[in-house]
């Protein structure tokens, strides 16, 4: 029938309903005639046509669709019992809409960042090729302007390779001067991503010849950000290393990769990139090679013909392959390397927050089961009134799906919040957190959701109850036949709450113990009352290396003289800030030459003025610091870290000891041992490393400048800007910020993670302590008889104590067994997350049973107090 007919049901009975009237009418004035009365003349009319309400019913059923109807009485009946039952129906919403919101707003960072194909033309097949040398070192070596060119000549699986590279100019033209990161591309680079810009053109193979005029494209947060959305951008023009560059174009609001620019320039725009000597240089590899796969080709046929090319490259230049370094070339899908930071994160998250609906739907199972018991009156009324088995299944999962639905909505609401404050947090891991928001998908999941949860808590107790029928008839309720399934039930959601709890409380202690390993790791230098602040020198205007050393000398020179300022230095790399300013390369051991196809020990270099040790607070194990007399007219002196010191000279002291950083061109004297520090990050591993003098080192155009303060150190920034100012007023000063505050975000993602599992434990242990307390209270509610009758025969208050704690903590040590086991396999995904801890670690397994087990036994102890203290009359006298 249609659903025309079923919505116009109303409307058709009140025309029956007439219709029938008119009939009788006439039928009754026809026997008016006749000669009856009026009374007998209706009856006879009744009598005649039947009964009007049995009609009346035909044709509605006639009119109706019973499945949906059935629903829609199901319904309505079970939006009045909640009405009538307020505190259950809140109580059950809000559990379900945190336990549907959590999962919700993880699963929208997880849709946007995992699930949302990337915002490319065929993001599939846009790969990120680098090279390694795998007997060396595990960190990429990039590649050189000569190897992109063999590459690009070579592969028979790429329709094209691009290059990029990034760095930072001053920006002249603005309302004040600007240093602006910029991307160096090749003229294809937006061609291979399949990118088309929303303003303009995007750089071209003509803006990459020698004779062409320089060119921007500006990224797209810079053209919001610093011209509103201005079309007329287009044309205009900046200074930029002394030479006019005009904006051509902007890029859409895409994520950028691997760093979000500013400003992006073709190759031959940049000194750098363009300089005779770089490009000639086979060795040296300093640039990001991304390339489009052609249709028909795989990961592993690209991998297989990169290993071609690169062992044909290690026959015509030997030199620059060594068989000892392991050179290869390696590749890796774009959305992988966009999103494998953020990848175990969230779905670690996700199985968190999933763990923790899955709990809570185990005690509204539970508590739906006391509450349908308590409903047993209720139950059998309608059972004597003709209701099947099916029927009460039926009624009690619509109750529940009802709740569930509310739920859901509620939950999609905390979706929407939750989203927005995890944005910032994913953005730590992944450049593509703009990508976050709510969309259809993440609807129908929240529906989806609603509608498993609603099933899981009610399926269980609409189970007990239809199958229960000969204790709903009696309307006895747990006290029958029955019992047995009812207990048996209650206590499998107990154990099933205690393990899924035991498994999130495992997880939140092994990040608690990474994150407190993590905090506990000496740095090797000293955060507190410690400013840095980059300052990156244009190029053109300090050229030379005297012009270079005037600007650092007085910039130091004054800062250290202003008030609050204890002393200052300056250097490439700042400790914790990741690969910024890295310098690794290969080092030469006076009287220990390299062999013919070895490679030569791989350090880090790291430039440093006088005070750097003193201001960081790197203790000096031996020798000496740097001193203003080495400079340039001074010999070549050295600090090695004790890592290098350690793995070169095991024995033998380093001081005095000559190294070489050009292949013995120049030999250097070490002069000192420094402590050993954490470059890279707290949680990787110390590098070997040696310290050069500023003065005596290559121009050091990018720098940062490190001051330690008698005072709070951001209080003290705008004061050092003014001083920099002073001295070169078009110079821009940037990241500025506190090495505390370095350290902070450097912990930031782990310390977010620990948070996050830790309230979803919190939240897990209440909900299973309030289930095994509220289970145990109503189990012992219902033999309060019992008790008060073994009491009365002089049953000892301690073997009833015992007996009840029994009852209430054998479900408790059931699911911390089952918990156990589940967890010894759940927490091995967190291995990548966690910090020289080992996932199945005795001491958090063993601690998390133990404080399962006490929690537990605590929320036992009122029940079971309640259960010493019966009065066997008052017990006696209660049915």
């Amino acid at each position: 029938m249609s659903l025309r007919r079923f919505f116009r049901r109303r409307r058709n009975d009140a025309e029956v309903s007439i219709e029938m009237e008119s009939y009788l009418s006439l039928e009754s004035d026809e026997n008016l005639v006749r000669g009856m009365s009026k009374e007998e003349a209706r009856r006879q009319a009744y009598l005649k046509f039947g009964s009007p309400e049995r009609i009346r019913e035909e044709v509605w059923k006639r009119n109706s669709i019973a499945p949906l109807e059935n629903a829609l009485r199901d319904i309505r009946y079970a939006w009045r019992t909640l009405r009538r039952s307020p505190g259950y129906a809140f109580m059950a919403i809000l559990t379900l809409g945190l336990g549907i919101g959590a999962n919700a707003a993880i699963f929208t960072v997880i849709n946007g960042i995992l699930l949302r194909p990337l915002p490319y033309a065929n993001p599939t097949q846009i790969v990120h090729l680098e090279q390694t040398a795998s007997r060396v070192g595990a960190d990429p070596i990039g590649f050189s302007v000569q190897e992109i060119a063999d590459y690009r000549q070579l592969n028979h699986v790429f329709t094209d390779l691009a290059e990029y590279h990034s760095m930072t100019f001053t920006l002249l033209g603005s309302k004040v001067p600007e240093r602006v990161s910029t991307g160096v591309v090749s003229a294809n680079f937006f061609d291979v991503l399949g990118v088309k810009p929303v303003l303009g053109r995007l750089i071209t193979p003509a803006d990459e010849t020698q004779k062409a005029e320089p060119v921007l494209v500006l990224s797209y947060a810079y053209w919001v950000k610093n011209f509103g959305r201005d079309p007329k951008i287009l044309g205009r023009t900046f200074v930029m290393n002394d030479r006019v560059h005009t904006v051509v174009g902007v890029l859409p609001p895409l994520p950028e990769y691997p760093d979000a620019n500013d400003v992006y320039m073709p190759t031959t725009s940049c000194p750098f990139r363009s300089n005779p000597k770089m490009i000639a240089d086979r060795d040296m590899r300093m640039f990001t090679v991304f390339a489009r796969m052609k249709a028909d080709v795989t990961e592993a046929q690209a991998r297989r013909d990169l290993a071609t090319i690169t062992n044909r490259l290690a026959l015509i230049y030997p030199k620059s392959y060594p068989a000892a370094a392991g050179v290869s070339a390696q590749i890796a899908g774009l959305e992988h390397e966009l999103t494998h930071a953020a990848r175990p994160t969230f779905l670690t998250l996700l199985g968190a927050a999933g763990l923790v609906l899955l709990l809570a739907c185990a005690n509204l199972a539970n508590l739906a089961i006391s509450r349908q018991m308590r409903r047993s009156q209720e139950m059998a009324i309608r059972m004597a009134t003709g209701a099947s088995a099916w029927d009460i299944f039926r009624q009690l999962l619509t109750e529940s799906m009802v709740v569930a639905l509310a739920g859901g909505v509620l939950g999609l609401g905390i979706a929407a919040v939750g989203s927005k404050l995890l944005i910032d947090y994913a953005a730590r891991m992944t450049p593509l957190s703009g990508e976050i928001h709510l969309d259809g998908r993440v609807l129908f999941f929240v529906a989806a959701l609603s509608i498993v949860a609603g099933v899981l808590f009610g399926a269980l107790p609409g189970f007990v109850a239809s199958r229960n029928r000969l204790s709903v008839l009696t309307g006895s309720g747990e006290r029958s036949v029955g019992s047995g399934q009812v207990t048996q039930a209650r206590m499998v959601l107990v154990a099933v709450q205690v393990a899924l709890s035991f498994v999130l409380l495992v997880c939140a202690g092994l990040m608690l113990q990474s994150l407190h390993k993590l905090l506990s790791v000496d740095p090797g230098f000293k955060t507190a009352n410690v400013l840095s602040m980059r300052i990156s020198l244009d190029w053109t205007k300090y050229a030379k290396r005297a012009e270079l050393n005037q600007f650092f000398h007085q910039v130091l020179g004054r800062v250290s003289g202003l008030p609050g300022v204890e002393s200052a230095a300056v250097s490439v790399m700042v400790p914790l800030n990741g690969n910024v300013g890295t310098m690794t390369g290969g080092i030469l051991l006076e009287g220990r030459p390299v062999d013919p196809g070895e490679m030569m020990p791989q350090v880090d270099f790291e430039l440093a003025s006088p005070d750097y040790f003193h201001v960081l607070g790197v203790p000096i194990l031996a020798g000496r610091a740097f001193t203003d007399g080495d400079n340039q007219n001074s010999p070549a002196v050295g600090i090695v870290n004790a890592r290098m010191a350690k793995r070169f000279w095991p024995t033998q002291d380093p001081i005095g000891r000559h190294v070489s950083i050009d292949n013995g061109k120049t030999w250097i004297t070490i002069v000192g041992v420094a402590s050993s520090v954490h470059q890279y990050g707290l949680d990787k591993d110390l590098r070997e490393g040696i310290y050069l003098p500023q003065d005596q080192s290559p121009s050091l155009t990018d720098a940062h400048l490190l001051v330690r303060t008698r005072v709070e150190p951001m209080r003290a920034a705008n004061q050092i800007a003014d001083v920099i100012h002073q001295i070169d007023p078009h110079q821009p000063v940037t990241e500025m910020r506190s090495l505390d505050q370095l350290r902070s975000a450097q912990l930031g993602t782990p310390r977010v993670t620990t948070i996050l599992l830790g309230l979803f434990a919190a939240l897990a242990l209440f909900i299973t302590v309030v289930g095994v307390s509220g289970t145990l209270a109503l189990a012992v509610a219902h033999r309060t008889k019992e008790i008060g009758i073994r009491i009365a025969l002089g049953a000892p208050k301690e073997e009833i104590l015992h007996s009840v704690l029994m009852r209430g903590m054998s479900p408790v040590i059931a699911g911390i067994a089952a918990g156990a086991v589940a967890a010894i396999f759940s927490t091995r995904f967190l291995a990548n997350m966690l910090f020289t801890i080992k996932p199945d670690d005795p001491l958090t397994l063993g601690g998390i049973a133990i404080l399962l087990a006490v929690v537990a036994l605590i929320g036992c102890a009122i029940p079971a107090r309640n259960a010493i203290r019966v009065d066997p009359m008052k017990a006696l006298r209660t049915e």
